[in-house]
């Protein structure tokens, strides 16, 4: 799906840590405010 400068995110959950925290993130939870997102595609993953 692509998507156009100014068009809405889709909503997703995913698995996500922080630190020593692991949870979900849901992007629609956290609208409203600037997120910016990493993926590196097998790094920092246990092996």
């Amino acid at each position: 799906m692509a998507l156009k400068v100014g068009d809405m995110a889709p909503d997703f959950n995913i698995a996500c840590t922080t630190g020593e925290l692991q949870g979900e993130f849901e992007l629609s939870s956290h609208r409203g405010k600037n997120i910016v997102l990493a993926f590196y595609p097998l790094d920092f993953t246990p092996v």
